[in-house]
C-alpha cells in the first residue's frame, strides 16, 4: 500500500472583507475554502477540479505555504506545516514543496537570465558552490528540454511553452517531493500543453514526485491524474480514482462538469445535463448542500442539512444526501 505523504484536515481559509458589516457588526468574510479534507499518497498525482472560484488554487497556494490557513491542519509526511517551529526547520521542510505557476511568464522576473532563474532556489537556500550551481542547472535545463545556449537568455526570448519549461526546471532545483501545479498549461495553445503534460509526467516517474494538480479542465487531469478531486464553491463535493470519476460521476455537480467536455464529432448530442443559475456569492453561501441552489435533485433536507462524505466504492467519496 501507497504510503501517504500529504493530508489536508479541514482547511479553510477566509478572507474579510473591507468596509462592510454585517447589521449585527460582525465582519463578513469571503470563504474561499470551507472546510477541504483529502489525503495524497507519495508517487501519485492528485488532481483538483472545478469551476473558477471554487477554491482550488487558494488551496493550493496553502499547501505551498504562500497562504495562512483560517483553520485546520496541513500535514506533510507527519508533520504540520504551520505548526510553531523555529525558522531554519521551516524552510527545510517547506523547501520539499514546490509550485508551478498558471502564468509562465509572470512568474519570471524579467530581469533574471534563464541560469539565474533556475538557480535561484539553490542560491536562496545556500545550497552548492558556483560550481556545482551551475552545473546542476544545466543539467535542469537538459532534463526539461532547453538547450544549454539558453542559460544566458532572459523571458522575453522565449515562446509560452519554453517559458514554462523554465518553471518547471526552477521547480526541481531543491529535489522536491511534492509539487503543487497551478494550472500550469491552461495558458499555452493545445499542442504545446500536451508537450509540457508529457514532460510533467516523464519527470515524475524519474524523480517518483507526487503532484498536486489544479486544473478546470477535466480532458488535461485524465490524461496525467490518479485520483480526482472535485471542488465547488470551497467544499469538495466528490473524490474518486479516474476510472470511476469518468465512468461512474456520483455528484450532480460532476456529472453536469462531465457533459460539458466538448466532443469533436458534429454527430454526437448536445449535452443533456445543464446547470442553471450562477455560482453563490461566497460572502454568504447557501445554508445546507452548497449545490442545492443549482442541483435538479434537491429537496427541502438540501437546504437545511449539509451532507455527509460518504465511500460508496473503494476510494469514492462524495457529499450527496441522495448518492
Amino acid at each position: 500500500m501507497a504510503e501517504e505523504l500529504l493530508r489536508v484536515e479541514n482547511l479553510k481559509v477566509y478572507y474579510p472583507v473591507a468596509g462592510k458589516e454585517w447589521l449585527g457588526g460582525g465582519r463578513r468574510f469571503v470563504r474561499a475554502v470551507d472546510g477541504v479534507s483529502f489525503a495524497v499518497n507519495a508517487g501519485e498525482a492528485f488532481g483538483l477540479v472545478g469551476e473558477s472560484g471554487c477554491g482550488k488554487s487558494t488551496t493550493g497556494k496553502t499547501l505551498a505555504r504562500l497562504i495562512q490557513p483560517t483553520e485546520g491542519r496541513v500535514l506533510f509526511g507527519g508533520r504540520d506545516l504551520f505548526a510553531p517551529r523555529d525558522q531554519a526547520a521551516a524552510r527545510a521542510l517547506t523547501r520539499r514543496i514546490q509550485l508551478i505557476f498558471q502564468d509562465p511568464y509572470s512568474s519570471l522576473d524579467p530581469q533574471f537570465t534563464v541560469g539565474r532563474t533556475i538557480a535561484e532556489p539553490m542560491l536562496v537556500n545556500g545550497l552548492y558552490g558556483k560550481k556545482e550551481r551551475t552545473e546542476r542547472v544545466l543539467a535542469l535545463m537538459e532534463e526539461v528540454g532547453l538547450r544549454p545556449d539558453h542559460f544566458s537568455k532572459y523571458p522575453h526570448e522565449f515562446s509560452g511553452g519554453q517559458r514554462q519549461r523554465i518553471g518547471v526546471a526552477r521547480a526541481l532545483a531543491l529535489h522536491p517531493e511534492l509539487v503543487v501545479c497551478d494550472e500550469p498549461v491552461s495558458a499555452l495553445d493545445v499542442s504545446i500543453q500536451a508537450q509540457i503534460l508529457n514532460l510533467m509526467k516523464s519527470l515524475q516517474r524519474k524523480h517518483g514526485l507526487t503532484y498536486v494538480f489544479i486544473s478546470h479542465n477535466l480532458a488535461v487531469v485524465r490524461h496525467l491524474c490518479d485520483r480526482i478531486a472535485v471542488m465547488y464553491l470551497g467544499h469538495i463535493v466528490e473524490i474518486a480514482p479516474k476510472k470511476a470519476l469518468f465512468e461512474h460521476p456520483a455528484h450532480p455537480y460532476t456529472a453536469a462538469l462531465m457533459e460539458a467536455i466538448p466532443v469533436p464529432d458534429p454527430a454526437s448530442p448536445c449535452m443533456q445535463e445543464t446547470l442553471e443559475g450562477d455560482v453563490p456569492n461566497p460572502v454568504s453561501p447557501p445554508c445546507g448542500c452548497c449545490f442545492h441552489t443549482r442541483c435538479k435533485y434537491a429537496e427541502e433536507r438540501c437546504t437545511l442539512e449539509p451532507p455527509e462524505t460518504r465511500e460508496i466504492g473503494p476510494g469514492h467519496l462524495v457529499a450527496c444526501h441522495f448518492r
